[in-house]
């Protein structure tokens, strides 16, 4: 019953995503335009998201289907592993409301909905805690358990190349394997599983040190604080609400309460606290976002249920609640124009107003003969990216003037010795030019959507050369 449970609400979304009509985020466009140029490392993320949509182009083509196809999928299949974990451990029941609750919580909900690198690094997280642990359980049975621990560390290294989030996952992993012997392997085969981990990401270390820790420095960037606060980590907890819904963080917080008096509830204490307890205390010292710490839901939904269970009420509301967000999210996306809006803008203006901005801009480079067009910021470079991935229009980013900013910054800025002219430059009208020889050749005010009524020059370089290109520092 319950696999049929995740077999529709799959079918649900997968048939959804067939009719959606909104576009690609600025993310999800990225990721696949990543994976346009394999690598072992991008700029803000590790490779595998660029991978998986390379696959998927590969397979379906390029289009905002094949893009988004795989979420639902990887949601189901960890989904599955969560309930075949909780179900060797817990009764049937418990195993049914942990596998239901993770798939309709709001955070998978969302994530169904797109492609994120949450996705894969949830999968990966799913199976090594049950790789866990059966080592645990050869480690009491005194049993070989090498297959197993080769399996793990493979597993954990694909993991880091989801994102280095799992390093979380894996901090609270070694906390479970102290206090709980349900979760403690031996020591050797958690040696064989670290080499293994370490040979995976190998490349993705090499890539870094090629590129001088890039993404490290990104990371630093965007959590530098500007001062302790007690609001910051108060609004992270209250966000968890949203992520995991209300009624299973509540029960979540109530089973924690047995963790002492338990060693299964304590080991997945362990990996549920960990990363909310490391996002915390980032949230202290500086800026968080609410699924940072994402991972705590898959032994949360086990905990979650763990209390449930003794709850039915609560139970079918929890569920009902998880259900009726399952069900609206892919729905909306396939009438976004029916949306009410927000503060003005559309509800999902994040995903409409990419096309036209960017069918403009290649039409308006094209008619000022352009071939080469060069792009002012991540956002615009992956929209272009995305609609012009037909186009003989070679797109170069702005030079950087310190730290490459985005990706592009960092291996395609425009370079006026190799890049071919006659050379356009898109930019924002609010903005004063960069090159004072520029002959602006048309303007743009973007529709409702993700640059709602910002104005956009297009303007002809007759020297591009002001731009004045700085290498990135390998």
């Amino acid at each position: 019953m319950t696999v049929a449970a995740i077999l529709a609400i799959t079918l649900w979304r997968l048939g959804l995503a067939l009719l959606d009509r909104t576009e690609l985020s600025t993310d999800e466009a990225q990721y696949w335009a990543w994976g346009q140029s394999l690598a072992f490392g991008y700029y803000s993320k590790p490779p595998l998201i660029g991978w998986i949509l390379r696959g998927s182009s590969e397979v379906l083509g390029d289009s905002v289907a094949a893009v988004r196809l795989a979420a639902p999928l990887f949601h189901m299949a960890t989904a599955l592993v969560l309930f075949h974990f909780a179900r060797r451990l817990l009764p049937v029941p418990v195993a049914a409301i942990a596998a239901l609750s993770y798939l309709t919580t709001p955070a998978v909900a969302v994530g169904s909905a797109l492609m994120t690198t949450d996705t894969p690094l949830l999968l990966s997280a799913a199976i090594a805690m049950g790789l866990q642990t059966l080592l645990a359980e050869a480690r009491a049975e005194n049993r070989p358990a090498i297959g197993l621990a080769l399996l793990f560390g493979l597993v954990l290294g694909v993991g880091l190349l989801a994102k280095y989030a799992l390093l979380f996952w894996l901090a609270g992993a070694a906390i479970a394997a102290w206090i709980s012997p349900l979760f403690r392997p031996r020591g050797v085969d958690a040696l064989i599983a670290t080499a293994v981990m370490l040979v995976v990401i190998a490349p993705n270390l090499w890539w870094l040190l090629q590129w001088n820790f890039i993404t490290l420095a990104h990371v630093q960037q965007i959590t530098e604080g500007n001062g302790l606060s007690l609001l910051r980590p108060l609004m992270f907890v209250a966000e968890q609400a949203l992520v995991i819904g209300p009624i299973l963080l509540v029960a979540i917080v109530l089973a924690v309460g047995r963790a002492p008096k338990d060693a299964l509830t304590a080991g997945l204490a362990a990996l549920t606290l960990t990363p909310l307890a490391i996002v915390f205390g980032q949230a202290v010292k500086g800026p968080v976002l609410a699924n940072w710490a994402v991972l705590f839901l898959l032994p949360g939904a086990v905990l979650g249920a763990m209390w449930l269970v003794r709850h039915p009420r609560l139970t079918w509301l929890s569920l009902l609640v998880g259900l009726a967000v399952t069900l609206a999210l892919p729905l909306a996306k396939v009438f976004p124009a029916a949306l009410p809006e927000a503060g003005g803008k559309p509800l999902m203006a994040r995903y409409l107003g990419h096309e036209e901005i960017a069918r403009w801009a290649l039409r308006a480079a094209n008619e000022a003969g352009a071939r080469t067009l060069v792009v002012p910021g991540r956002d615009l470079m992956v929209d272009l990216l995305w609609f012009g991935r037909d186009s003989p229009l070679v797109l170069r980013a702005v030079p950087p003037a310190g730290r490459p900013a985005h990706h592009w910054e960092l291996t395609a800025a425009f370079d006026p010795a190799t890049d071919p002219g006659p050379v356009a430059l898109i930019w924002p009208e609010e903005q004063p030019l960069p090159c004072a020889a520029a002959i602006p050749t048309g303007r743009f005010t973007a529709p409702p959507g993700a640059y709602g009524g910002r104005n956009f020059l297009m303007v002809r370089l007759t020297a591009p050369g002001c731009l004045r290109p700085r290498k990135a520092t390998r």
